[in-house]
């Protein structure tokens, strides 16, 4: 007899998609994400709140951005993985907008695209945070 165990979907209220990252600060060890337009509310009645998310306890030596040269949908290409702490130091007003985001075990990803040094490059930040991942959204 076989025992199978369904893994939930991981279901935020909020949303990064489509948003444009403005800014990272970093404060100690925890993030602020600033966006551009807020937040996406992913419940009912799907409003687009202001907001930030905050990631606390980040653990910087797992944390990382991957910077790919853009090939299109599929190809070889070259790219980079550097440190967060390294590439969020060398890039203070990011610009990135995010095209997706996955949630695991203390990890947070986003996917999208960034234009560093005018040249365009699909985008990887992965945060791992021993601490909570926070949405702070504006509520009329």
């Amino acid at each position: 007899m076989m025992k199978k165990t369904i893994r939930e979907n991981t279901h935020a209220a909020y949303s990064l998609h489509d948003m444009n990252i403005l800014s990272v600060d970093v404060v100690g060890n925890d993030i602020i994400l600033r966006t551009q337009s807020g937040l996406v509310e992913t419940e009912f009645p799907y409003g687009q709140p202001d907001g930030y998310v905050e990631f606390h306890n980040v653990r910087w030596d797992y944390s990382y951005a991957y910077l790919l040269a853009f090939s299109g949908n599929s190809g070889t290409f070259s790219g980079e993985k550097l440190f967060l702490k390294d590439f969020l130091s060398a890039n203070p007003t990011l610009g990135f907008t995010v095209m997706d985001e996955t949630y695991g075990y203390n990890c947070t990803k986003y996917s999208g695209y960034i234009t560093i040094n005018g040249k365009f490059h699909e985008c990887f930040l992965e945060i791992y945070h021993e601490g909570d991942m926070v949405f702070v959204a504006e509520k009329f």
